[in-house]
C-alpha cells in the first residue's frame, strides 16, 4: 500500500487506541509485522495550548516507522495548527479521528460527533490538507446510530477534501465496541468512493481479515482490541492475506517472553509505575491459559517490575513442567485488566 509517498510493508495495520498503543506497544506491533502504527488519538486543543501530557502522546522512535499521528477536534483553525504542529514532529502521516464514541469527546462535538454536522466535517478536513503537506487520513464509523448510517456520504466528502485513506470502523457511535460489526457497510463505503478504503471492526484472527477483505473488498484491515495481547496476528494476517500459511499461534513461552519485554520497555519510560500500567497487559497476554486468574490476582498485587517479572516467570515455569497437557480454565476478557475492570480503548483520551 502507498499513501502520498509513504509506502507501507503490508495492508495489516494497527489502530490508534487511547490507553493503549503507546510507544511500547507500538514497537511490539511493527517487529511482528503491523505495516504501519499509529499514536494514540491526541486533543488538537490539548496540543495547540502545549498541554506536556498531550505531547507525551505524540513521543515515538525511529523503528515504530511508518507512523501516523492522529488529531480530534472540531475547530478547523485549530486543527490545522495542530496538524503543524505534527507535521513539525516528522510524522508519516496525520489520520483524522471522526468517530470516537466517548462522551467527553462528543461534547466538544468532535469524534463520532462530527458525522452529524458533514458541512463542518469538510471544512475541518480540507483545513487540514491545506495546511500540511502530510498524506492526511481519516478513520470514521458507520453513522451516529444504525439508524443514521451515512458511511457512504462521509466517504465522498473525505474524497472531495483531500484525504488519501478512509478507515472505517463497521460499528455506530451508539454500539461503542458493543456487538457484531457490520461489515456490509465497508463493501458499501468501497463502492462509493476511489479512496483506498481500510476495513475496521472484529478482526481477531488472520482467517479474519481474509474474510473481511473477501466480503468488502477493502484495499486494508485496521486491527485494535484483536492485538491486545496478540501483537503476532498482525504477521500470521499478513501471510494469509498473501495466500501464505499464517503459522502457528505463539507458544506461552513465546507470550511470556513477549510480556516480559513489553514490561522493560514500559518500565524504561515510567518506572515502578510500569507494574500498574502492565496489569492490563498480562491478562491480555495469558487469555486462555491455564489458571491465568491466579496470575492476574498476584499481577494486581505487585509494586514493581521487578515482581511482575518474577511472577510471569513462575507462572511459566508452572505451565511448563506441568505433567499433562494444562486445559484452559479461565479466560480473561480482551477488555479486562487483571484488577478485573474494562478497558475503554477510548477511554484515556489526551489531556485539553
Amino acid at each position: 500500500m502507498i499513501v502520498g509517498k509513504v509506502e507501507l510493508p503490508g495492508n495489516v495495520l494497527l489502530s490508534p487506541l487511547c490507553g493503549v498503543t503507546d510507544s511500547p506497544f507500538r514497537r511490539i506491533a511493527r517487529r511482528n509485522g503491523a505495516a504501519m502504527v499509529f499514536c494514540e488519538m491526541t486533543s488538537s486543543d490539548g496540543l495547540v495550548r502545549k498541554n506536556p501530557k498531550t505531547f507525551e502522546l505524540l513521543e515515538y522512535r525511529p523503528e515504530e516507522r511508518p507512523i501516523g499521528a492522529q488529531l480530534c477536534g472540531s475547530d478547523p483553525g485549530v486543527m490545522a495548527e495542530a496538524a503543524r504542529m505534527c507535521e513539525g514532529l516528522g510524522f508519516d502521516t496525520l489520520d483524522l479521528n471522526y468517530g470516537c464514541p466517548v462522551r467527553k469527546v462528543i461534547a466538544r462535538e468532535a469524534g463520532a460527533a462530527m458525522l452529524t454536522d458533514l458541512e463542518r466535517l469538510e471544512r475541518v478536513t480540507t483545513a487540514v490538507v491545506n495546511a500540511v503537506r502530510l498524506p492526511v487520513t481519516a478513520k470514521i464509523r458507520m453513522g451516529w446510530d444504525q439508524t443514521s448510517t451515512n458511511a457512504p456520504d462521509v466517504a465522498k466528502v473525505l474524497e472531495r477534501s483531500g484525504v488519501k485513506w478512509v478507515t472505517v470502523h463497521a460499528r455506530a457511535r451508539s454500539e461503542k465496541f458493543t456487538g457484531q460489526a457490520h461489515w456490509e457497510v465497508i463493501a458499501e463505503v468501497k463502492a462509493n468512493t476511489s479512496l483506498p478504503v481500510i476495513g475496521n471492526g472484529d478482526v481477531k484472527t488472520p482467517e479474519d481479515a481474509l474474510r473481511m477483505v473477501r466480503e468488502t473488498g477493502c484495499d486494508g484491515v485496521m486491527v485494535g482490541r484483536g492485538s491486545f495481547g496478540n501483537p503476532w496476528l498482525f504477521s500470521r494476517a499478513h501471510r494469509l492475506l498473501n495466500g501464505e500459511d499464517p503459522g502457528p499461534e505463539p507458544t506461552p513461552r513465546e507470550r511470556i517472553a513477549t510480556a516480559i519485554g513489553h514490561l522493560h520497555d514500559l518500565a524504561a519510560k515510567k518506572g515502578d509505575y510500569a507494574a500498574v500500567l502492565m496489569r492490563k497487559h498480562v491478562a491480555w497476554y495469558v487469555r486462555g491459559l491455564y489458571d491465568n486468574s491466579s496470575l492476574c490476582r498476584q499481577v494486581n498485587h505487585a509494586a514493581t517490575p521487578a515482581e511482575v517479572e518474577s511472577l510471569l516467570l513462575e507462572y511459566l515455569e508452572r505451565l511448563e513442567s506441568a505433567p499433562e497437557p494444562q486445559i484452559p480454565v479461565s479466560d480473561a476478557s480482551p477488555d479486562a485488566g487483571c484488577n478485573g475492570e474494562g478497558v475503554d480503548a477510548h477511554g484515556s483520551c489526551a489531556a485539553s
